[in-house]
Formats: C-alpha cells, sequence, structure tokens
C-alpha cells in the first residue's frame, strides 16, 4: 500500500537527498540486516504458530489452501513446503489440521513455516524488527507528485530522489512511463513536492484537503525519533511523547497535532513523498 507523507526539514539546505534520508532512515522498516540490535525489539510469533498448527485447513487438487479456520497466521506457512509434502505422499486432497501431517511442534515449524529455528536469546519463535518501522520504500512525489502543491501530475517515469533501488520501484517506474510520465528533472521534481510550512498551515486553516497528509515526519532532531512519526492510519497509534512535545492535550485528534506541528515549524519547509508500507 501507499501512503502520502510530509516531511519537515529546514528551509535552507544543501541537498534535499540528504536531509530526507537523514529525516527518514530511523523509520525504515527491517531488522538485523538494517539496524543495531539495540535498536529492535522481538515480534513473538510462537502462540500465532501454535494456533496455526492446530487449525484446519483443505488441500485441493489444483495445489491451493482453503483455510477452514481463523486462528494462526497463514503467512507465516511454507506453502512450497507442504506442496512438495503432499506430492511425496502422492495427495492431491487433503483435510485436517497441520498437527495430523507433523504432530510435533518444533518439527512442524522447522518444515512448514518460515522460521528454521527459535531466536537463540528469547527460545522463542519471531523477529527483531525495528518498532518504528513505517516505510519498505519512498519517492519524493511519486504518485502522488504535486499533490502538496495543490496540482496534481503525473509521476515521473524516473524518480531522482528516493530511498534506493527496489523491485517495487523499478515496477511501479515502468507502470509510470506506460501511462505517458515525462522526466521533469530533479529541479521541477523538488519544485513540485516541496511546498512551505506557513503556505502549507494557511491552506489547513482553508481546510483545502491537500494540507493534511496520511503521516508527517517532525524534523530530524527535533525530539526522540520515536515521537517524530505520526500518522492516521487506523492501525497506528500515535505516541503520547508526540501529543506532549507538540504541546497538544492527550485527546488531540490527529489534525490537531498537523496543526500544531505546522505552528511550531512554520519557518520549515516540508517535502511530499510517497511511502510504500
Amino acid at each position: 500500500m501507499f501512503a502520502l507523507a510530509y516531511v519537515l526539514i529546514p528551509s535552507r539546505f544543501a541537498s534535499l537527498q540528504a536531509e530526507l534520508d537523514r529525516a527518514l532512515a530511523p523509520f525504515k522498516r527491517g531488522g538485523e540486516e538494517s539496524f543495531p540490535r539495540e535498536k529492535l525489539v522481538f515480534h513473538d510469533a510462537t502462540d500465532r504458530l501454535k494456533e496455526l498448527h492446530g487449525a484446519r485447513f483443505r488441500y485441493n487438487r489444483d495445489g491451493s489452501l482453503s483455510h477452514l479456520g481463523d486462528h494462526g497466521a497463514p503467512f507465516d506457512l511454507a506453502v512450497t513446503s507442504l506442496k512438495e509434502h503432499f506430492s511425496a505422499c502422492a495427495l492431491d486432497r487433503f483435510e485436517g489440521t497441520f498437527a495430523e501431517i507433523e504432530p510435533d511442534f518444533d518439527e512442524f515449524v522447522r518444515r512448514f513455516t518460515r522460521f528454521a529455528k527459535p531466536d537463540p536469546t528469547t527460545r522463542r519463535y519471531g523477529d527483531w524488527l525495528n518498532p518504528i518501522g513505517y516505510w519498505d520504500w519512498w519517492d519524493l512525489g511519486g504518485c502522488f507528485n504535486g499533490v502538496i502543491t495543490g496540482e496534481r501530475r503525473p509521476a515521473a517515469a524516473d524518480q531522482h530522489i528516493s530511498s534506493g533501488p527496489s523491485r517495487g520501484r523499478m515496477v511501479m517506474a515502468s507502470l509510470a512511463e506506460a501511462l505517458g510520465a515525462s522526466d521533469e528533472g530533479e529541479r521541477a521534481e523538488i519544485e513540485a513536492n516541496v511546498e512551505l510550512v506557513e503556505t502549507l498551515k494557511a491552506a489547513a486553516v482553508r481546510k483545502e484537503r491537500h494540507s493534511v497528509p496520511s503521516a508527517l515526519v517532525l524534523p530530524a532532531g527535533c525530539c526522540p525519533d520515536e515521537y517524530r512519526w505520526f500518522d492516521r492510519i487506523e492501525w497506528h497509534d500515535i505516541k503520547p511523547g508526540t501529543r506532549r512535545f507538540l504541546g497538544a492535550p492527550p485527546d488531540a485528534d490527529y489534525r490537531s497535532l498537523v496543526l500544531a506541528a505546522y505552528d511550531r515549524f512554520a519557518d520549515h519547509v516540508a517535502a511530499a513523498v510517497a511511502f510504500h508500507f
């Protein structure tokens, strides 16, 4: 999925790429391949794997799986391994539980899920992940090209300012090119996707739709990173520390917090980034 974030940065900068990298780096989704262990939190999957072990499902002749219950987490399954098992058993249809296929829980996890072994530190199954990881990749403007200025434009075929190469971005770039998008160049890209915060504040007072994005990122270094990103994505909670930093009451809603940020950082600019999450 894609959403639009406005990233608040100083009004004077030598490199917009460098400013955005600095502001957004703490919010990259990932684990030990991207962050030191002390920045990560263990997400325990053991209980949901136990539910999955006892979950009822159907293996169909076409190789598909029908999950008959609402327990467990099917996305943890190593579906290819499961299909290989049924093929080796010469079964083209099965209805039952995973526990009937492999009664031993640890062996089930090893053979038929994405977890090869328990975490050596916790001795539980799970992942070490960035607890404030909100994006997989981002582009300046991207599919929201021009929105921050109130003049939406076709996405550029080639993004000059972004989080770097990714398979998803290459797919989107190919789509944009197929739709006839043009490469406006880095300068035009910046002009279309950077706006004065005071201009956004005035637009917000007029209740113009483009003035309030899906997510707002406060300037790097202004407060602890875990308070700098807040959004209106329904399964994300706004940290109490964000409200305290912005001088907002504990029950302040998202729009109120955006306006408080615009007040506090009226001398900054906002860069609009499309982020994938």
